[in-house]
């Protein structure tokens, strides 16, 4: 049966314009190679993060472990980010160094694709051991990434690559995880078979990684004489850049970073805390299979690719705080609606309101933390900022673990979702009292 063009909904097909018509603008540029570049990071993580729990089930892990996956990366990266930041700060060349960084991460996969031949015992401790290991160079070449997203765009530019790389991977996610939970769950025939197609997908994941380190090397940094064109007199803090203690202590001290850095955290700590809950609850008490959760990313990610364009706009118009909150308090109604779901087909239509607010969340999240520091130093502040949210990341997932040992795990998303509600809310205080001072 054929489908005339008119007869698509008209919001979808301006949806697919819009996406023909901002690549055609882009392409070759800077934000070119930045979307390409996320296009291929989003397609390495998304071939096994969204079955990482289902995995690790299968290699014999339980609620314990779950928990674990979630924790240990963030207590990893919170270790090793300020010193990292440190010795990232004496590179000459920093791009050179992320994309090391990004290949040592990428190579980590390769290690894990073994771990289904070793002794049934470790395997579940070595799999979230390896994550957690993997999270080192990741977190480090992130923050020096986004590091760099403030050195190759400018403000304004900044905003719109952020929200276009946000809005094109989000098209990305759901094509890449579909197409791997259907593979997971109809192609082998027996549970040997399903683990030898992990390993294929945690190869697979290595090489498109090495593609990925390729299409960073094709982002231009500008020279520094080149950066100091045009721009505005310097932040307060940007006069300093002595010894790393001294541009620790001013940046504990510089009022506005503060202002944005500790609600943005208070609301990522009541953030990460659901997730190992909303995993236990898929995976355990739903019994969710790999086809499942990889429609639950379906709806989630082609929900936010359509929702894209709305936030985009609501950041130009209005800013990032109402973005933020307005994004925060849809995500917290979603810990109000889960208890109540019977099964997988119904969790996986309510996660419309998750990929929703999620791309509102991430992109003022990302715009906001570099709208908050200054140019010189940049690294440094990104750093402080990744690793109290690796903090709150190792912390988050053991408060859920008592939350729901305490008192179930459907009172926890109540609690929890409360918790969203009052981190939103501080948010929005602390925002509206920046802007009228």
């Amino acid at each position: 049966m054929r489908i005339k063009i008119s007869e698509i909904p008209l919001h979808i097909r301006v949806g697919f314009r819009s996406f023909s018509h901002d690549l055609k603008q882009i392409r070759g540029t800077n934000i070119w190679h930045f979307i390409m570049y996320g296009l291929l990071f989003d397609m390495v993580n998304n071939l096994w993060r969204p079955f990482s729990v289902r995995f690790l089930e299968r290699l014999g892990g339980g609620e314990f472990e779950i928990a674990l996956l979630s924790a240990l990366p963030g207590a990893v990266a919170a270790i090793v980010l300020l010193p990292g930041a440190i010795i990232f700060r004496r590179f000459t060349n920093k791009k050179r160094a992320t994309a090391a960084f990004i290949l040592i991460s990428r190579a980590v996969l390769l290690l894990i694709a073994f771990v289904p031949m070793l002794p049934a015992e470790i395997r579940p401790i070595l799999f979230v051991i390896l994550v957690a290991v993997m999270n080192c160079p990741d977190a480090l070449s992130q923050t020096s990434l986004q590091s760099l997203l403030g050195t190759i765009f400018s403000g304004t530019t900044r905003g719109q690559a952020i929200a276009l790389r946000t809005k094109f991977g989000q098209a990305m996610i759901p094509i890449v995880t579909i197409s791997a939970g259907l593979a997971i769950t109809f192609i082998p025939n027996t549970d040997e078979q399903r683990m030898v197609l992990y390993q294929i997908f945690f190869v697979t994941a290595f090489l498109l990684g090495v593609a990925e380190v390729v299409i960073f090397n094709r982002l231009k940094v500008p020279t520094e004489e080149e950066q100091t064109v045009g721009t505005p007199s310097p932040h307060p803090c940007e006069l300093f850049e002595k010894s790393s203690t001294k541009t620790l202590t001013l940046i504990f001290r510089d009022k506005r970073f503060l202002t944005f850095f500790i609600p943005a955290v208070c609301f990522l700590f009541t953030w990460q805390a659901a997730w190992p809950i909303v995993n236990i609850f898929m995976v355990i008490n739903r019994g969710a299979n790999e086809l499942d959760l990889a429609l639950v990313a379906l709806v989630t990610g082609l929900t936010a690719f359509f929702s894209g364009g709305f936030w985009q706009r609501l950041l130009r118009k209005r800013g990032n705080t109402v973005t933020f909150v307005a994004a925060g308090f849809l995500l917290a109604g979603n810990m109000f609606i889960f208890p109540f779901v019977p099964n997988m087909q119904i969790m996986a239509a309510v996660h419309v309101i998750t990929g929703f607010s999620a791309v509102g969340i991430n992109t003022a999240l990302l715009n906001g933390v570099l709208e908050h520091t200054p140019d010189k130093n940049r690294l440094m502040y990104l750093a402080v900022y990744n690793t109290a949210q690796n903090i709150s990341l190792f912390i988050a997932p053991f408060f859920a673990h008592f939350l729901f040992s305490v008192i179930g795990i459907y009172y926890a998303m109540f609690a929890i979702g409360a918790l969203r509600i009052a981190s939103t809310g501080f948010v929005w205080f602390k925002m509206r009292r920046e802007t009228s001072a």
